[in-house]
């Protein structure tokens, strides 16, 4: 899946979207349709970080603005990168 991210005000570099022809995402938990961006954090070990160093990396996400609950696809999305 493609996901075009970011503000689609009159930014002229931004392609235009027909919404009729785009799908609804609901949350799997409550069946809301509002979402707000959230951080889920992931720890990578110092024997695969490229500083030697264990990180924390932080992974933007949607989380259900009703219950909090993140869809499954977009946590998948974000470890397909």
């Amino acid at each position: 899946m493609t996901t075009i991210k970011g503000n689609f005000g009159d930014n002229p570099q931004q392609p235009s979207i027909d919404f009729s022809k785009t799908s609804e995402i609901k949350c799997e938990v409550c069946l809301n349709d509002t979402f707000e961006q959230t951080l889920l954090l992931r720890k990578l070990s110092a024997l695969v970080s490229p500083t030697n160093q264990e990180t924390i990396v932080p992974m933007a996400v949607f989380a259900c603005q009703k219950c909090g609950h993140v869809n499954s696809e977009f946590r998948q999305s974000e470890l397909d990168v």
